[in-house]
């Protein structure tokens, strides 16, 4: 009975059904795996090196990653033809019958660019994952399949791929409505490949920025690791020891100064760990550790928010860190973000997209572009003010202005306005000519023997 009742009574640990999480302790056995920390200063022992995914666990780091993915995600890329009327580059969205029913090869890869580039992602996924391979593999390589003419029909992100320069083709892993892992051989031509800006030195293949930002990462994942474990286990102390002397020396009272000398080595040892030193009888302990506030952790941290900032192209303040920003407004950190990061980017995706997708005989004929225009949609006071210029300058009429936002044609709204501050120089000089005449129209100087009065013939003089 004494066996049933001390059995009922006794404490267990729960199993099963739970799931670790990092830093928190999973039992109170002081013995357990788990609860043991590192001895002797072994700061390696909680360094986190965070590859691949494991890197998006670092706020910063997957704030600027998703930002540049999402920005180049929201690009419209055209496929456009010069219009030999306007003499400029205007989007193919042309039909071959006029009931509107067969669609040009343009029209076809637009389609293709913007919307549906395979059976298996949208054009803005494309475009997104083609910038985290870049930034994760160093290297992103988009499938180009043909139909029976050469059209391209379908844009396929490759999983994995390789170049060889002897032969000049590419061997690609992608996944396809026919199955996964598709594997191929492809020749150069059919393989549309975004290097990083890094490259190796052959300019084959790129490196990827997570390789740079490695060293970045591991600090600031084994900061955030450690600060949550000394959160989950109620702390980290600095102690300051110093010798009790109201106490003798010997037993239950002081130790002897070699004992001492131990006892310093030992808390040299461990200051960098998490046990706890146990000084019974042989100093003074004062604890003298500040409070998370007064350590301001956030501002520790800044200089690992940076160090990444520079690495991606990012400003902090687009990165949820805004303090000690050196930027007036915000929209100044977005000005900058646009122009020195995804600026560079979408000029070598329309390189790229204009080298495997067109021939050499379409150059200043056909293009492929990629528009920004998009981007503006949210800063409607920007937006605002560019469609003002244009209207003033005569860039755009006001039924194309109309158009953009899904709003119907106005009569007499397709012809172009301009200021009445704006003249040419011709203009400008004949108008200033009549203001000297008293506003009179300017002459113009007759030949000698003729005048300017109608009722005189044309001999002049009589």
């Amino acid at each position: 009975m004494d066996y049933f009742f001390r059995n009922w009574f006794q404490r267990r640990e729960a199993t099963g059904g739970t799931q670790a999480v990092p830093g928190v302790p999973s039992t109170t056995d002081p013995n357990d795996a788990s609860n043991q920390q590192p001895k002797g200063a072994n700061w390696e022992a909680n360094v986190v090196r965070p590859y691949g995914k494991q890197s998006l666990m670092v706020p910063a780091w997957y704030r600027g990653v998703s930002l540049i993915m999402q920005t180049m995600g929201q690009m419209v890329t055209q496929y456009q033809r010069m219009d030999t009327v306007g003499g400029n580059f205007t989007e193919d969205r042309g039909y071959l019958d006029r009931r509107r029913t067969i669609p040009t090869d343009g029209n076809r890869l637009n389609y293709l660019l913007q919307v549906r580039p395979n059976p298996l992602m949208t054009a803005s996924q494309l475009q997104e994952q083609i910038e985290y391979r870049k930034i994760y593999f160093g290297n992103a390589y988009v499938f180009i399949e043909r139909g029976e003419y050469g059209q391209p029909v379908a844009l396929w992100l490759c999983t994995g791929g390789g170049f060889n320069p002897i032969t000049n083709r590419y061997s690609l892993v992608y996944n396809s409505t026919r199955g996964p892992r598709m594997r191929i051989e492809a020749d150069a031509k059919n393989v549309m490949h975004f290097k990083n800006v890094f490259m190796t030195d052959d300019y084959y293949m790129g490196l990827p920025t997570l390789d740079f930002a490695f060293k970045a990462l591991q600090i600031a994942a084994t900061a955030d690791d450690q600060a949550l474990q000394d959160v989950a286990k109620g702390g980290k102390h600095k102690i300051l020891l110093k010798e009790e002397k109201s106490t003798p020396m010997g037993t239950r009272g002081r130790n002897s100064p070699e004992e001492l000398r131990k006892t310093a080595r030992k808390f040299e040892g461990d200051w960098q760990s998490n046990d706890v030193v146990l000084l019974d009888n042989v100093m003074d302990p004062t604890i003298i550790s500040q409070t998370a506030q007064q350590l301001q952790l956030l501002e520790n941290r800044g200089f690992q928010v940076s160090d990444l900032a520079r690495i991606l192209g990012v400003p902090r303040i687009m990165m949820m860190e805004d303090a000690g920003s050196s930027y007036k407004m915000p929209e100044h950190a977005t000005q900058e973000f646009m122009l020195r990061t995804i600026q560079p980017r979408i000029r070598e995706w329309e390189d790229e997209m204009n080298a495997k997708l067109l021939t050499a005989d379409d150059f200043g004929k056909r293009r492929i572009h990629v528009c920004e225009l998009p981007l503006r949609r949210l800063d409607a006071k920007g937006q605002a003010e560019i469609d003002k210029i244009h209207l003033e300058t005569g860039v755009n009429t006001v039924n194309e202005l109309r158009n953009q936002y899904d709003l119907p044609s106005i009569t007499d709204g397709d012809e172009p306005m301009a200021s009445a501050n704006l003249m040419t120089l011709k203009a400008l000089m004949a108008k200033g000519a009549e203001a000297q005449q008293g506003g009179r129209p300017a002459t113009t100087p007759q030949p000698a023997g003729t005048t300017n009065n109608p009722d005189d013939g044309e001999g002049g003089d009589e």
